[in-house]
């Protein structure tokens, strides 16, 4: 998915960070490909973008250095070097440099496996990757811990799912602007119920970008590990409404970004402290809106329920991993997706799966528990590791709300 390129764009096209690594080029596959406009922010003013681009422009400096430039003089005093991995620097850098930046911090500390044949089901586990300062010239000793577990459906729950496809596709009528506008994604809709503009929240949309970014990442790498069929491929009846992807459908991208957005976002406006964001009613409209977006792919016949409850497991536990990273939290917690115990007609209800009051993931109990956490207590991250450019990213964001 595109969260993006219809998100962010329609608020003034924030940027242009998609072309970072070939990020962007992504665009159509279901990804960032208009995360794009962050770095476009350098052309506020006219001093950044095309203008210095242009011929006229180009011969007009030419030939101003020409008229006033005189003879060559050496400086009388050089500035001096920069301080080596000063966040202060990060100041300096166009947003687009920036969220490269960014990427590599997040990116760089995760790692993917799927479970040999011997493992039944078999899991595909995204790891986080604990990297601590080298000693002297010396290569670190990294440690990989585990961030989440999932475990695909068993055909029988597809094929079962199937019915309830039926019954959501009479809604295809009466959502189908929404589905439309949300093919690219949804930052417009979450700034409907949080004020996010380029001009007042900068930092917020280069944050929410970078968790996008994430949230591509992992998802891509999940579903081409564990391989799901897309609904139309069981039956000639389920004739989606829009094109469907040609990529995997578990866990469903619009439901991993969307949830991992709207916790991240509330996350943030909580922590500036300002009276009134530490009310459940921001979550709960965040949430409510993440689901809505997850619902309206099944609704447009790209998605089965359980590919959205996949996704709004990996995206909630994504969203709160990247919040401890920033925030500089001792730890976080594993998830596990056991998607062969999902109920075979089970719909997708997202708050049968998280808690809004105690702000943390449900980890189910029974025969029929297929979101459960890895462990009783959460993963250590040692401070020492903490991701300084996160940590100015955070930062900078949070006092946006302040």
């Amino acid at each position: 998915m595109s969260y993006l390129s219809a998100g962010i764009g329609p608020l003034g096209g924030v940027g242009g960070v998609g072309g970072v690594g070939g990020v962007g080029g992504v665009g159509g596959v279901g990804g960032v490909g208009g995360v794009g406009g962050v770095g476009g922010v350098g052309g506020v003013g006219g001093v950044g973008g095309t203008v210095y681009d242009s011929p006229l422009m180009s011969d007009a400096l030419i030939r101003s250095r020409d008229g006033i430039v005189g003879q060559w003089r050496a400086p009388a005093a050089a500035p001096g070097p920069l301080d080596v991995e000063d966040p202060d620097n990060l100041d300096r850098w166009s947003p687009w440099v920036r969220a490269a930046i960014f990427d590599a911090e997040m990116v760089s500390r995760l790692g993917f496996t799927l479970e040999d044949a011997t493992m039944a089901p078999r899991h595909m586990t995204v790891w986080h990757l604990e990297v601590p300062a080298p000693s002297g010239g010396s290569a670190p000793a990294p440690t990989y811990k585990p961030l989440i577990l999932m475990a695909r459906p068993t055909e029988d729950i597809f094929e079962a799912q199937l019915t309830l496809m039926n019954y959501y596709a009479e809604l295809r009528t009466d959502r189908q602007n929404e589905i439309l506008a949300q093919i690219g994604g949804g930052i417009t809709f979450l700034s409907s119920v949080a004020q996010l503009h380029p001009d007042r929240t900068p930092h917020t949309l280069e944050l929410l970008a970078a968790v996008l970014r994430l949230a591509l990442f992992v998802h891509l790498r999940v579903k081409q590990g564990l391989a799901c069929r897309r609904p139309l491929e069981y039956s000639p009846q389920i004739q989606p409404m829009i094109v469907t992807p040609a990529h995997g459908a578990l866990p469903s991208g619009h439901a991993t970004e969307s949830f991992a957005v709207a916790l991240v976002l509330w996350q943030l406006i909580k922590a500036s402290g300002r009276p009134g964001y530490d009310s459940s009613d921001w979550r709960t409209q965040l949430l409510r809106l993440a689901a809505r977006i997850a619902i309206n792919r099944t609704v447009a016949g790209v998605h089965f329920p359980v590919d959205s409850a996949a996704g709004a497991v990996l995206g909630l536990t994504l969203g709160q991993y990247l919040v401890n990273r920033c925030s500089g939290a001792g730890g976080y917690r594993a998830w596990r997706f056991e998607g062969e115990k999902y109920p075979e007609n089970a719909d997708f209800i997202w708050h049968d799966l998280y808690d809004v009051t105690n702000e943390t993931l449900i980890s189910m109990q029974g025969a029929t528990a297929y979101s459960v956490e890895y462990a009783a207590k959460d993963q250590a991250i040692d401070p020492q590791h903490q991701s300084y450019p996160l940590a100015w990213l955070w930062e900078k964001a949070k006092a946006e709300w302040e």
